[in-house]
C-alpha cells in the first residue's frame, strides 16, 4: 500500500500517460491487426525514432522559426524546445505510411519487403543521425528507446489525450467505413465506398499516433501495445466493437499496473508493461486452448 501511494504522489502524471498511451496504441493496434499490417507498426516506431534523432542534428530548427513568430525564448521545458523531435518523427511517419498506401497499385515488391527495406533504412539512419548528435542530447533519444513511463510529464500527458481524442474522433466519425474496409473490403466496394482512399485516411491515422506516442513513451511500448491488446481482444471477443473494447481496457489496466511493479521491483516501466502484457496474451491463450 505504501509504494501505490508513492508513485501515486510523485508520478501521477505518469499514471494518467500510461493510460491514455495504452489506449491510443491498443485502439490504433485493432486496425493494424485487422490489417495483417502488424510489420507496419514494428516500421512506425523506428521511423519516429529515426525522426527524433534526425531532429537533434539542428540542420532544419522549426522551433527557431516558431520562437521567432510567437516571440519568447525556447528553453528546455518550452512547447518549441519539444517541437522539433515530435513535428520530424511525424513528418518521417507520414512519408512511411504515404509510400505504404501505393504498393497495393504495384507488383513488382510486396508490402513486407518494402517495409522490410524502410525498417533497415530507419535503424541505420537512427544509428548515423546518433552518432552525429550532440553528445548530450544522445541520452535523450535513448530515453525515447527505452521508454521509461515514469518521465511522462504533464506536458506530455496534454499531448497524449490530445492525440486519444483525435484518433477517437476519426474511429468514430468515419466508424462505417473503418468496419467496411477494415473487415469486409468486398461489401465496401459494392457500396461504392473507395477503400484505397479510407485506408489511406486510417494509415495516416495510425501513422500520425504511433509516431507521437513513440515519442513519449518509447518504440517496444508502442509496438508491443499496438499487437499485444489487440490480439487479446480477438482471442475472447465476438464481434468487432468487443475487440475494440477488450483491447482499450487491456491497454489501459496493464501500463499502470506496471508502473507499479517496476517501481516496486527497480525494473524500467517500459519492458516490464511489455512483459505484463505478454503474461496476460499467454494466460488468455492457454484459456482459449483449454476450454474452447
Amino acid at each position: 500500500m505504501e509504494i501505490i501511494s508513492q508513485v501515486l504522489e510523485f508520478f501521477p502524471y505518469a499514471i494518467i500517460g500510461s493510460i491514455i498511451a495504452g489506449i491510443i496504441c491498443s485502439l490504433l493496434g485493432t486496425f493494424v491487426v485487422t490489417q495483417r499490417v502488424v510489420f507496419l507498426g514494428a516500421v512506425l516506431t523506428q521511423v519516429a525514432v529515426a525522426g527524433v534523432a534526425f531532429s537533434f542534428l539542428h540542420l532544419f530548427n522549426i522551433s527557431d522559426w516558431l520562437t521567432n513568430l510567437l516571440g519568447g525564448t525556447a528553453n528546455a521545458n518550452s512547447f518549441q524546445h519539444h517541437f522539433d523531435p515530435a513535428f520530424y518523427s511525424l513528418l518521417f511517419a507520414i512519408i512511411v505510411v504515404l509510400i505504404f498506401s501505393q504498393t497495393h497499385r504495384q507488383k513488382i515488391l510486396t508490402q513486407d519487403s518494402i517495409l522490410g527495406i524502410i525498417f533497415v533504412t530507419a535503424i541505420s539512419a537512427r544509428i548515423m543521425f546518433i552518432q552525429k548528435s550532440p553528445v548530450a542530447e544522445v541520452s535523450e533519444i535513448e530515453a525515447i528507446l527505452k521508454g521509461d513511463l515514469l518521465f511522462i510529464g504533464q506536458t506530455e500527458v496534454f499531448v497524449l489525450l490530445g492525440i486519444l481524442l483525435f484518433t477517437i474522433a476519426v474511429f468514430t466519425i468515419f466508424s462505417k467505413q473503418l468496419k467496411f474496409v477494415t473487415f469486409d473490403s468486398e461489401t465496401a466496394r459494392a457500396h461504392g465506398i473507395n477503400s484505397h482512399f479510407w485506408l489511406l485516411l486510417f494509415y495516416i491515422v495510425v501513422g500520425i499516433g504511433i509516431s507521437l506516442t513513440t515519442r513519449f513513451v518509447g518504440d517496444v511500448f508502442t509496438f508491443a501495445y499496438l499487437i499485444i491488446p489487440s490480439v487479446i481482444g480477438i482471442m475472447l471477443a465476438k464481434s468487432v466493437r468487443q475487440v475494440i473494447v477488450i483491447a482499450m481496457l487491456v491497454g489501459a489496466i496493464l501500463p499502470p499496473v506496471s508502473l507499479f511493479l517496476a517501481f516496486k521491483f527497480d525494473f524500467s516501466s517500459g519492458p516490464t508493461a511489455v512483459v505484463s502484457a505478454f503474461i496476460i496474451f499467454i494466460i488468455v491463450y492457454i484459456y482459449q486452448k483449454i476450454f474452447k
